[in-house]
């Protein structure tokens, strides 16, 4: 056992209706990320099942592949700017996978 503490990160994707001024926030899915203590780390993700329709869970796949692929460019310029990332040069399929043909 360490004598570090151990902390962990919960990170949320939901879903708003945009224009919708009754939407409310749906959860997509939660992922939950141990960070230090342990060499065997246990990483998490719930999803809510059969309350999320084949729509919702392709556009959800693009969302967070979209989402690292941003994270990804932001890293590889060194990070520390507030400017929105452009997701030029996307291709994506039936299947909702994501190439980056512009770094990839």
């Amino acid at each position: 056992m360490s004598d570090k503490k151990s902390r962990t990160l919960r990170f949320t994707l939901s879903a708003e209706c945009i224009g919708n001024e009754n939407a409310t926030h749906s959860t997509i899915g939660t992922f939950i990320m141990p960070l230090g203590a342990s060499e065997d780390q246990m990483y998490s993700v719930n999803l809510p099942g059969d309350g999320l329709g084949e729509l919702a869970t392709l556009a959800a796949r693009i969302a967070c592949q979209s989402l690292d692929k941003a994270l990804k460019r932001h890293l590889e310029r060194g990070g520390g700017s507030d400017t929105m990332e452009m997701l030029t040069g996307l291709h994506i399929d039936q299947m909702g996978d994501i190439r980056d043909t512009d770094h990839d």
